[in-house]
C-alpha cells in the first residue's frame, strides 16, 4: 500500500520550544478497502468506555504509539510495521511520532539526544491526542524498534501510569538502564529479539551499526531477568517452539512466557533463531551484511497487538 493512499494526518506539537511532528491515523475516518472495521477478538474482555463529544456519545478506542529506530522517520516505521492496515481491521488509533535529530533520548549518553526531554513530549502528545480524539486512556500502548524499542522501555519507567503495555523489537536492555533505573510500577512488556543480531548482541556487549558505536547492552537473558524481577513475574518460564510459517526461511521462533505472579505483570519474549536487527515480517530496511536476516516465521506486528490487547490499566 502506498503512503499516498493512507488517510493519515500530520500533527504538530510544540515542546521545549521545538515543533514536533507526529503521523496520526484516525480509525474513524472510514476504511482503506471500503469494508467496516471489526474489533479484535482479544479486545472483547474490556468494555470500551464512552464519552460525550458535543451531544453525541462516542466509544473510546485504544491508541498504539510506534517509535522509529535511530535515523528513522514515521513513514518508514509505518512501512516497516503495517500498523495502519491492522488498525483498519481492529479499530484503534495509531501514532508515529518523529524523534528530534531522527532519534530518541532513551537514557543512554548519546551526543545530541541526552538534552532532549522526549518523555515530556510523549506525555504532552498523549494528552493532546486525548483532547482531540476519543482515546481510551486505559489502553495506550507503545512499541519501537532499536533506539525506539529502548525508548519504549525508558518511557514505561519514567512515565509508569501513561501506558498499559510496551513492546521492544531488536532492543533488549541497555547498560545505563540496567544499572541506574528501577521500575517503580510493573508494566506488561513483550520483546522480539534476534539471536543473531549484529547490532545489539544477544549475549551483550557493544552496540555497533556500520562501525558507529553507541553504548553497551546487557545480554538478552539479563535484560529479561531485569524485567521479570521488576514486574513480579514468575522466573519459571514456559517456552514454546512456534510453528514454521515459511519452509524456505531458515529462522525459527521460540516464545518464552514469564507469567505474572499476584500483583505482578507478565513478560513475554519472542526469540528468533537466526534473526537479525529487524522487524520480523517487515521489509529489509538496510543491507543484510549490517543488520542480519529479517525472519518470515513471525508476524511481529500481530504478535505485539495480541499481547497489547490482553492488557489494560
Amino acid at each position: 500500500m502506498s503512503s499516498s493512499a493512507v488517510p493519515w494526518v500530520n500533527i504538530e506539537l510544540e515542546c521545549s520550544s521545538r515543533k514536533r511532528r507526529t503521523l496520526f491515523y484516525d480509525c474513524r475516518k472510514g476504511t482503506l478497502d471500503g469494508k467496516a472495521a471489526s474489533p479484535a477478538v482479544s479486545q472483547s474482555e474490556f468494555k470500551s468506555p464512552t464519552r460525550y463529544s458535543g451531544e453525541r456519545l462516542v466509544r473510546e478506542k485504544p491508541l498504539l504509539i510506534a517509535f522509529h529506530g535511530g535515523s528513522g522517520q514515521p513513514e518508514q516505521m509505518e512501512k516497516l510495521t503495517g500498523f495502519i492496515s491492522l488498525a483498519e481491521e481492529h479499530d484503534f488509533f495509531v501514532a508515529y511520532p518523529e524523534g528530534l535529530n531522527r532519534g530518541w533520548n532513551d537514557g543512554r549518553e548519546v551526543p545530541g539526544r541526552k538534552e532532549i526531554d522526549d518523555v515530556d513530549f510523549l506525555i504532552k502528545l498523549v494528552d493532546n491526542l486525548r483532547q482531540s480524539f476519543p482515546i481510551d486512556s486505559k489502553r495506550v500502548y507503545a512499541c519501537g524498534i532499536s533506539n525506539g524499542g529502548f525508548f519504549a522501555q525508558y518511557l514505561a519507567v519514567r512515565a509508569p501510569h501513561l501506558l498499559a503495555a510496551v513492546g521492544s523489537v531488536a532492543a533488549t536492555v541497555h547498560e545505563p538502564m540496567y544499572k541506574n533505573l528501577s521500575v517503580s510500577v510493573p508494566i506488561p512488556i513483550v520483546f522480539v529479539i534476534g539471536k543473531d543480531d549484529p547490532v545489539i548482541p544477544f549475549d551483550g556487549g557493544e552496540i555497533v551499526l556500520a562501525r558507529r558505536k553507541s553504548g553497551m547492552v546487557m545480554s538478552a537473558q539479563a535484560g529479561l531477568e531485569y524485567w521479570v524481577a521488576a514486574n513480579h513475574a514468575d522466573f519459571r518460564c514456559v517456552e514454546i517452539d512456534l510453528p514454521v510459517l515459511d519452509r524456505e526461511d531458515p529462522t525459527r521462533v521460540f516464545k518464552r512466557v514469564y507469567p505474572a505472579l499476584p500483583d505482578g505483570k507478565p513478560v513475554v519474549a519472542y526469540l528468533i533463531e537466526g534473526g537479525g536487527h529487524a522487524w520480523p515480517m517487515g521489509w529489509q530496511y538496510y543491507r543484510e551484511r549490517y543488520i542480519g536476516t529479517t525472519s518470515r516465521q513471525l508476524d511481529a506486528s500481530r504478535a505485539l497487538l495480541d499481547f497489547f490487547f490482553a492488557q489494560c490499566l
